[in-house]
Formats: structure tokens, sequence, C-alpha cells
């Protein structure tokens, strides 16, 4: 057979390969002068990527209408222009966007709490942290101790009420915020923390190198006053509250006092349930400790007493400040809903919304507000809080902890307290 006949038995197939191998080479220009044009323009390439990589771009279902496209070329036009791209962290910027999302929401007790945040959380409720134990405050416009804990590593340097912390690790904290200063101060176990701290009572500057531990909050601690009355601090309404509170009610009825101080000042709340349990101890048993709203202002849980009514025949009073929130002013406004028990001190803080933890993945949360709060009379807390019916105010260049032992001279509010609930003894 000539060439002439294997060309022709043959050209279908070589003309089938010479078509691919031009497509070939027409792709390959193609994608050549593309990614050169794009570089002039000011794309790099920066194969592999994890923002290459994004997962999950779906939207949820029923998902109002909306258009994530200009998402997406926010993202594309950083990634393009930036000039630190290299340094970008696509975790970093998708937990932002989150947390964006969440704030678009307009509500100051939604948030999304990442792996971090979430741990903290779970700390403050449990009631263990690591750090020094020592709380502090703004005084002044000074970054101030304002008390110790008991057992703690800042006890047992000698801190003392009244030390302004000047420095942590050499840093000054002139502009540091509050969440700032706790986030330097804490740390891991076995860890050391420098302070520098001017104490005013003396004129001086004195430093202290503290080892970190593993610090085991206080929920509930009592003191006897005036031989006869019993002044029961909550701090606040975490998972060990009701343990904590059996405890000191057991240590009261063998005070077996006459009457009762409930101090709740500066109980920033915690779970509902502690609060529901706690008020079971003061109220009788199927009294309406709060009511939960809905969306639409209808009623959609009611939560009742249902403890032993240990203390609901014990004169009481209640004290309350601006620091006093959440499952603390439940538990406030039900006895005095109930009981009429009189509330002394400042307006509450006036939160009264209801709080889910809700699961996301990488060990983050959502904490969106679902409901509200109405006290067992119908009265909404939520922004103009409860208002006490004797208003006594402290002075506030006092330093008052809340884990301080009772002070009459400096604290105005429990020396109200205190007259007051003599006065219902001798009343009886």
């Amino acid at each position: 057979m000539n060439l002439k006949d294997n060309l022709k038995k043959y050209w279908p197939r070589l003309k089938k390969t010479l078509y691919l191998l031009a497509f070939i080479f027409v792709l390959l220009f193609v994608f050549s002068w593309g990614f050169w044009q794009g570089t002039k323009s000011g794309y790099r390439l920066h194969w592999p990527s994890p923002f290459e990589k994004i997962l999950n771009r779906e939207k949820p279902q029923e998902l109002g209408s909306g258009d994530m496209s200009i998402f997406w070329q926010t993202w594309e036009k950083i990634l393009t222009y930036y000039i630190d791209r290299d340094k970008l962290d696509a975790q970093k910027m998708i937990e932002g966007a989150t947390q964006g999302l969440v704030d678009s929401l307009g509500d100051p007790y939604s948030e999304f709490l990442n792996a971090t945040a979430s741990k903290e959380l779970d700390e403050t409720l449990e009631g263990s942290f690591e750090g020094i134990g020592v709380e502090i405050g703004k005084r002044n416009g000074y970054l101030t101790v304002i008390a110790p804990l008991k057992n703690t590593p800042a006890e047992r340097a000698g801190l003392k009420p009244g030390d302004r912390i000047i420095k942590i690790n050499d840093q000054s904290t002139e502009n540091l915020t509050l969440n700032e200063a706790v986030n330097l101060i804490r740390g891991p176990h076995g860890t050391k923390v420098k302070l520098s701290i001017y104490r005013p009572a003396e004129n001086k500057v004195l430093e202290f190198t503290l080892s970190r531990d593993v610090i085991k909050t206080i929920a509930c601690d009592w003191e006897p006053l005036d031989h006869q009355i019993a002044h029961l601090k909550i701090y606040y309404f975490g998972t060990n509250a009701l343990n904590e509170f059996i405890k000191s009610a057991i240590e009261i009825s063998r005070f077996q006092p006459k009457g009762l101080i409930l101090d709740l000042r500066d109980n920033p709340g915690g779970y509902l349930e502690m609060a529901v349990e706690l008020a079971g101890w003061f109220l009788e048993k199927g009294d309406v400790v709060v009511k939960e709203e809905g969306p639409q202002g209808e009623i959609i849980d009611t939560y009742r007493a249902k403890g032993n009514a240990y203390f609901a025949n014990l004169p009481t009073v209640i004290l309350i400040n601006e620091g006093t929130a959440s499952a603390a002013e439940i538990l406030a406004a039900a006895l005095r809903d109930n009981r009429q028990i009189q509330l002394i001190g400042e307006n509450s803080f006036g939160k009264g919304s209801v709080q889910e933890v809700i699961p996301l993945d990488k060990e983050a949360n959502l904490k969106i507000t679902v409901a509200r709060w109405l006290t067992p009379k119908g009265e909404k807390i939520e922004e103009k809080g409860l208002k006490p019916d004797v208003e006594v105010k402290n002075n506030p260049e006092e330093i008052l902890g809340q884990y301080s032992a009772a002070n009459l001279e400096k604290d105005l509010q429990l020396k109200k307290a205190l007259e007051i609930i003599n006065q219902l003894i001798n009343q009886q």
C-alpha cells in the first residue's frame, strides 16, 4: 500500500488529533494572555490558598431577599488590592463578617462567640478562670483594685482596695479599657504577671509579680449583722450558685436570724433556672417568678416557684444598684411583686431579654435574643430596670468591693437596709 493510500486510510483519525492539539494550543494561549492581563491589573497568583477554598457558600433555606454579590465582590477586591494580602487570615475574616452580621441586628445582647469567647463565657458561668483573683474597675479614670478575692494570689500578695494599677507587664494602663486590662491580667495557670501599683494611702509605687492560679469565684456568701440580721450576697447565677446558696442557707438557719438582707448589687445575672430555683426558697410554691413574652407580645411561658419556701416568712429587704441585671432583676422583681419586699439602693440595669446560646461549628456559639421577660405583675424590665422603693446612693469616691466585708460607715445603702429591716422586725 502506497503513501497516498495510507493517508487516505488514517486521515480521519489524524484530523481529530490535529483538531485536539489546536484546541489545546488556543486554550493555553487564552489562559496565558488572561493571566498576563490580570497581573497587569494587580492580580497575583497565590495557589494553593485557603481563600479559594471557602466552604459552604450556599445560602440558608428560607432566607429573605438579598444579594450576596457585594460581600463576595468585597472579598475579591481585598484579595486583589490589599497591600498585606499575604498576611490575611481567612478564618479571622469569616468570623469578623459573622460578627458584623449579628451586630446588624442592633441588639446589644446578641453576639457571635468564637471558640475563645465561648470558652470565656463557660468559665464565667462555671465560676472558674485562670488569673490572680482580683476585682478591678475604673475609678476617677484610673484602673483600680476594688477587692482581692479570698484565698487568691492577689490576696496573698497583699493587694488592697484602692490600689491603682498603673502598669501590667510594663505596659501602661492609661489608655486600656477594662476588658483589655482583664485580658492582660488573666492567663494560664503557673504563668506570671507583673503589676506596678500606686498606693495613694502610702503615696508610693509598689511592684508585684504574681503567679496565676485557677480561681474559683464565689457565687454566694453571707455574714451576720447586728447580732440578728443575715446579710446574704449572691454574686452571680452560675452553675455553682445553687449549691453555694444551699450551704449558706444551712448556716443561716443555724444562726436563726430575725431578718434577712438579700444583696443583689453588681450581680450581672446568669442562668434563669438558677434564679427560679432560688426564688423557691423565698416564695410559696406556685407563685409566679417571671413570664416570658414572645415576639408578638404573647405570653409563651410562665415560670413558677417550686422550692421549699424556707425564707418565705422571714422579714426581708433587697439591695439593688445599676449593676443588678438579668436574672438578678428577675429574682428581685419576683420577691417585690409577690411579697411586697422593699428594694433599696439605685435603679437596676434593665436587662429584661432572654438569650439562648446556640452551638455553631468550630466550637463557636451564637448568643441570640429569643424573648423578653415580664415581672409577675406584667411589668417590662428591659431598658428601664427596677426602681428602688427607697433610693440611696453610695459615695462614688468610696472603694466598696463586691467581695469585701460589710462596712456600715462607707456603705450607706447597706446601712439603710439594716435600719429598715430592724424597723420591720420591731413592727412584728
